[in-house]
């Protein structure tokens, strides 16, 4: 069943638009004092042109699994969903459908579940059995709620304390919100999980205890905490955003490379400081967030150096990367479209509390 979000998609037409870009049905320009985004046209050409050849390269749901699985990595199917939701295009579904029996049949649901903390990937588990009533997405949903790594109740909060595993904590956050939004109770291990995942901030940006930085390691987690303050209002969370979003933008952001570093310096074993532009939109959708809530145009500029960065230089010919440039950009789009908020927060209508 297919359900579009209207209001986002109407802010992204609207976007398209001031950007010189055909407009999606039924969309109304955005305010004109909000400047249009830099290089939108092209984030959306891109996604349809990629988009287009990852979808066909998962037809063969039967082959290799670990090729095709591996062109799941970062939620390929919550990348099409939202394609098919943002374009209004039905085709898409199909190729959700692909991904799905790849992801939640072959991986989640043939390993009950148990899978290592950088697999967990629930919104487009949540999202298609929203949409389709399919008792599968469910299960597998819940199967990583309950088995996957540091998801257990059973599980040491030792284990996941450490700044480390803040991508395992993020996606646990995530992973338990998106189970309760199928039906499943709320746990006590999702306030844990939120508050390692604030003293992941403190470990990278204010005790300054981590060993190195990753800004696109804070970009997943300011995701997650953002989409715990959705539901909870939480008042921890903004400050932590604005300091980790102020921290990697003096110290990690290179101008003329236009990307951030791949980590802050020389990690062995992990990398050094080159430019990583394949994964600024894993970032910007933070900056736009700050903006939206402040009103402060820095952070609106900043957020497009990122994104528009990020569409002219990553390399979208990997499923891995393509989805990373789509996970979370949608919501750029949106938060930066809608503009300043912080004065009047009814001014548009976005979706949740953000």
């Amino acid at each position: 069943m297919f359900d579009a979000p209207m209001n986002r998609r109407a802010f992204l037409g609207g976007a398209l638009a001031l950007a010189g870009a055909p407009a999606l049905p039924h969309t109304p320009r955005p305010s004109a004092d909000v400047p249009p985004i830099p290089q939108l046209a092209r984030w959306w050409a891109q996604m349809i042109k990629f988009g287009k050849t990852h979808a066909a390269s998962l037809k063969e749901t039967n082959g290799p699994l670990d090729p095709l699985l591996g062109a799941t990595y970062y939620d390929a199917q919550r990348v099409l969903l939202q394609i098919a939701d943002f374009s209004a295009d039905r085709s898409w579904l199909v190729a959700a459908d692909h991904a799905m029996a790849i992801y939640r049949d072959r991986y989640v649901l043939a390993n009950d579940g148990k899978v290592p903390g950088y697999w967990i990937f629930p919104h487009g588990l949540a999202m298609h059995y929203q949409r389709t009533k399919d008792p599968k997405s469910r299960e597998a949903l819940v199967a990583l709620s309950q088995n996957a790594a540091f998801a257990s109740d059973s599980a040491p909060a030792a284990w996941s304390q450490n700044v480390a595993m803040s991508r395992e904590v993020a996606y646990n956050i995530h992973n338990l919100m998106k189970a309760e939004e199928v039906g499943e109770p709320h746990r006590p291990r999702l306030r844990l999980l939120v508050d390692q995942a604030l003293g992941h901030i403190d470990q990278w940006f204010i005790s300054r205890t981590a060993p190195f930085h990753q800004p696109f390691m804070f970009g997943l987690t300011a995701e997650a905490l953002i989409a715990y303050h959705a539901k909870t209002g939480d008042a921890r969370i903004p400050e932590a955003i604005r300091v980790g979003a102020d921290w990697l933008w003096k110290n990690t952001w290179i101008a003329k490379s236009r990307a951030f570093r791949y980590v802050d310096h020389e990690a062995k074993g992990v990398g050094g400081p080159e430019p990583a532009p394949d994964l600024n939109l894993l970032i910007a959708p933070a900056f736009a967030w700050l903006y939206r809530r402040t009103g402060n145009a820095i952070y609106r500029d900043r957020g497009d150096a990122i994104f528009a960065g990020g569409v002219d230089q990553a390399w979208l010919i990997g499923g891995k990367q393509f989805n990373q440039n789509y996970r979370w950009s949608f919501d750029y789009v949106t938060w930066r479209t809608e503009g300043d908020r912080s004065v009047d927060p009814n001014r548009h209508r976005g979706n949740g509390k953000g």
